[in-house]
C-alpha cells in the first residue's frame, strides 16, 4: 500500500509540473492483440528523420513523459523525432514476475517501429531508444529481444531485470548508456528486489547490466572519470565508467550518481524524502543524445 501510495503522490507531482503540449505533436495508433495502442510523435521535419522511441515509468503517461523527461526538447536540438508509446495500465511487460502479464509489449513496440518506417516518419537505420524506470527496464528487454531494430539505446535508473537477462542474447551490438543512483531506493544499484519491499522482481546490479551489454558489444577496456563537482552544496557526486575500444565505436558508459536516488538527472526533483536526491549538474537527455552521435 505505501508504494502504491507513494506511486500515485509521485504521478501528482509530475502533473502539476506539466507544461503546454507542443504544437507539432500527433497521435498514431498501432492494433494490436490487446487492442489499438496509441503513442505520440513529436516530427522534427518532413521525410524519414533519426527516431527516438522514450518509454515513461511505470504510473507514467506517454504525454507526461514527453513534457516532463527533456527527450522532446533535447529531440528537437539534435533533428530527431521523438516517440512517448503509452504502456497498458501506465506499465510496460518488462520481464519481471508478475509485472504487466501477458501484455505483448514487444510486439507493440515492434509494430510501432515498422509503422513509422512504413510511414516514412523514421529512418530505419537511425532508430533509437530510451526509457525510464519501467520504461527502461523494457528498453533492456528490446534490446534482448529485438536489438535489431536500434542503433543505440538509453536508461535511466534502471536494471536488467533477472529473468530477461538470464536468456538474453542480442542479435547485434547496440551502444548503450545508463544512468543509476546508488541510494536509489525503488531499483537496487547493486541488484535484487525491486520496489520499496523488493516485492517487484529481480533486478542485476547496475554495473552487472553494463558489463553484460559491454560484452556484448565486444568492448576492450573499462575506465572510470570522475566529473568535476558543479556546487560545493552538491550532495551527489557523479562518475562515467566507460567501456571503449568496442565493436560498435561508441560502446558502453554507466553515469554512476553516487547519493542520487530514484530521480531523473537534469529535471526537477519529486518526493526526495522518499525516492533520494537528484543531481542538476547534467541533463541525462542531452548526454543520452551526446552519447548517439559518438564515434
Amino acid at each position: 500500500m505505501r508504494t502504491l501510495v507513494l506511486g500515485f503522490l509521485a504521478a501528482a507531482a509530475l502533473a502539476a509540473a506539466i507544461a503546454i503540449p507542443p504544437a507539432r505533436a500527433e497521435t498514431t495508433h498501432i492494433v494490436t492483440n490487446q487492442g489499438v495502442r496509441e503513442a505520440i510523435v513529436l516530427r522534427s521535419r518532413q521525410g524519414p528523420a533519426p527516431t527516438v522511441v522514450v518509454l515513461h515509468g511505470a504510473l507514467g503517461t506517454a504525454e507526461r513523459t514527453a513534457r516532463t523527461s527533456g527527450f522532446a526538447e533535447a529531440a528537437a536540438a539534435h533533428g530527431f523525432t521523438a516517440v512517448f508509446p503509452q504502456g497498458i495500465k501506465r506499465q510496460w511487460n518488462d520481464g519481471r514476475e508478475a509485472h504487466a502479464a501477458g501484455v505483448d509489449d514487444v510486439g507493440f513496440l515492434h509494430d510501432l517501429v515498422g509503422s513509422l518506417v512504413g510511414r516514412g516518419v523514421t529512418d530505419p537505420a537511425h532508430v533509437y531508444i530510451a526509457g525510464i524506470s519501467n520504461g527502461g527496464m523494457m528498453t533492456f528487454r528490446m534490446l534482448c529481444e529485438a536489438s535489431q531494430l536500434f542503433a543505440g539505446a538509453a536508461t535511466i535508473i534502471a536494471n536488467m531485470p533477472a529473468r530477461i537477462g538470464a536468456r538474453c542474447l542480442l542479435r547485434k551490438p547496440v551502444p548503450v548508456v545508463m544512468f543509476n543512483g546508488t541510494a536509489d531506493p525503488l531499483v537496487p544499484y547493486e541488484g535484487g528486489g525491486v520496489g520499496f519491499i523488493g516485492a517487484r522482481g529481480q533486478v542485476w546490479a547496475a554495473e552487472e547490466t553494463a558489463e553484460f551489454m559491454a560484452d556484448a558489444n565486444a568492448c576492450e577496456a573499462a575506465r572510470a572519470l570522475p566529473l568535476p563537482v558543479n556546487s560545493w552544496g552538491e550532495q551527489v557526486r557523479v562518475t562515467r565508467i566507460e567501456w571503449t575500444h568496442c565493436r560498435t565505436g561508441r560502446g558502453v558508459a554507466l553515469y554512476r550518481f553516487d547519493g542520487g536516488g530514484h530521480q531523473v538527472p537534469g529535471r526537477r526533483q519529486f518526493l526526495p524524502l522518499f525516492l533520494g536526491p537528484g543531481y542538476r549538474g547534467l541533463r541525462a537527455a542531452d548526454e543520452a543524445f551526446a552519447f548517439f552521435y559518438r564515434r
